[in-house]
């Protein structure tokens, strides 16, 4: 009985430089889907430190938007 060793692949095998291209082009994303997320939570971040109970919220053409009362 044979063992069987060969590999089946269904695509061309990459280089060095399609591979680090690849991954660049992967970490890009993920940099900007982090720098998003952390946007959003800072944001969040401030509006709970930061809220005054003189704010009231006005929509204006359908944006809603914190107005300061004197």
């Amino acid at each position: 009985m044979r063992k069987n060793n060969s590999i089946a692949t269904g695509r061309k095998a990459e280089t060095i430089y399609t591979a680090m291209k690849k991954k660049c082009a992967d970490k890009a994303k993920q940099r900007k889907a982090c720098a998003v997320c952390h946007r959003v939570r800072s944001f969040e971040e401030y509006m709970e430190k930061n809220t005054t109970s003189k704010a009231c919220y006005v929509s204006v053409n359908g944006i809603t938007m914190p107005i300061l009362s004197a």
